[in-house]
């Protein structure tokens, strides 16, 4: 029995699945969306996520450790100065395995989107980061309650009034709606 797993065999050898692994990661961050399978894509969540973390890192020893995975030097151009600053704000969950309703042919594989969040032309638009969201309660719902006492909520210069975050939780749970 085996124990302690800590990644899935893909039914490779090892070299195999990792040289797999780093085209589709070359892959993602070309086309920031790829399709493949269900198990694949949760595998290449977890290299994906630690890409953007060296993108936004932004070091030489990080620049120097993205060049060893991703295998087309203009993909490791792309990751630092395009994704790395696109998720500044955002502390983790940089990609979505969205799970399609068709199957493989040949072998009826699921099949999977992955994709990475808050990009143009997502399918469904991601919650927004932990931080953004704190502003957004603290100058929505706190202030509603605080207004009794005409104390208000600052946070560094940023400064939501009660009107900007009504709008903006509407546009976010828009986003989120399905469509019918």
């Amino acid at each position: 029995m085996k124990k302690r797993i800590a990644f899935r065999q893909l039914g490779r050898t090892s070299k195999h699945k990792w040289a797999m692994l780093r085209n589709m990661a070359t892959s993602l961050i070309k086309h920031e969306r790829i399709v493949t399978t269900v198990a694949k894509a949760k595998e290449l969540r977890k290299l994906a996520d630690n890409l953007i973390g060296f993108g936004k890192k932004g070091t030489v020893q990080a620049r120097r450790q993205a060049n060893a995975i991703i295998r087309e030097k203009p993909m490791v151009t792309k990751l630092f100065e395009v994704l790395g600053p696109r998720y500044a704000e955002r502390e983790g969950g940089y990609t979505r395995v969205m799970k399609i309703a068709r199957f493989r042919v040949g072998d009826n594989a699921p099949l999977a989107a992955i994709e990475y969040v808050d990009r143009p032309g997502e399918i469904r638009a991601a919650r927004p980061p932990k931080a953004r969201r704190d502003r957004i309660l603290a100058g929505g719902v706190l202030n509603d309650i605080l207004e009794d006492t005409e104390m208000k909520i600052f946070e560094g210069d940023d400064v939501i009034t009660p009107e900007e975050a009504d709008a903006i939780v509407q546009d976010t749970d828009a986003a989120h709606e399905k469509p019918n």
